[in-house]
């Protein structure tokens, strides 16, 4: 074996004992907030340390089951202020999935299902929605304008998951197979017309369907090189009818 998969191998080894470490601690974290001994804004706001830096050496140690993982925590503890009983039962399971992921009980191709078996954030009561096995990847680079379109898209009963840039947003594409890609007309370093044909253009996610979040309509020269098999859901007054049409013409119900 060569320096560098050595090198390699102690990276990764490295991390999955830190990693370890680490979700003891939250366990411990997780206890303490049900017996109220520590102060609940202070250990969200460790966990959210915990779990970016999970993610950053998850990418680091190239282990995509763990980054997918750390990455749906990332973005719960983004949405949640408090930390109730559903809240600290939501991050045990995390935790608990995560520990399974270092331990190499999640398969590359296993990340799709176990996307759709993390809990999932909602400011709905779950008896008025059914959560439905549809998810959805959204690409936007402003958390405000997201969070508009996610809230509608949660109210469906469909799970969402965040990608803030481009590259990002491929790379999840690959790896959880979403059944929807909704994707900010201006994202970083690619548009959201780019990042259409890279999905359209590659054989693993070309069968993924494509919408594009816009101000313009069709025979804008703004849309110029967009495929014609995406669809278009224009912000404002028309959102609600773009997106039913887009989830329609797809058929994800």
């Amino acid at each position: 074996m060569s320096d560098v998969d050595l090198n390699e191998d102690r990276l990764v080894t490295e991390f999955q004992e830190e990693s370890h470490d680490t979700c003891n601690e939250i366990d411990v974290m997780i206890g303490n907030l049900r017996s109220r001994s520590i102060d609940a804004a202070e250990a969200l706001s460790a966990m959210r340390r915990h779990f970016h830096n999970l993610r950053l050496g998850a990418r680091a140690a190239g282990l995509p089951a763990v980054d997918v993982i750390a990455h749906q925590m990332v973005d719960y503890c983004t949405q949640i202020e408090k930390l109730g009983d559903k809240q600290l039962d939501d991050l045990q399971a995390f935790t608990d999935k995560l520990r399974g992921a270092l331990d190499g009980e999640v398969s590359v191709n296993e990340i799709r299902q176990v996307v759709r078996q993390l809990p999932i954030h909602s400011n709905f009561d779950v008896n008025d929605i059914q959560l439905l096995d549809i998810v959805v990847l959204l690409v936007s680079p402003q958390r405000a304008a997201a969070m508009f379109v996610e809230r509608e898209l949660r109210a469906c009963g469909y799970r969402v998951m965040n990608a803030s840039k481009s590259f990002e947003a491929i790379e999840l594409a690959v790896r959880i197979k979403p059944d929807l890609i909704i994707a900010s007309a201006v994202l970083d370093d690619l548009s959201g017309i780019d990042l259409a044909c890279a999905i359209n253009a590659m054989p693993a996610t070309q069968a993924i369907p494509f919408a594009l979040l816009t101000s313009f309509g069709w025979g804008d020269s703004s849309l110029d090189g967009l495929p014609p098999r995406a669809a278009l859901i224009r912000k404002g007054a028309q959102f609600g009818d773009d997106l039913a049409d887009a989830l329609s013409r797809f058929q994800i119900t």
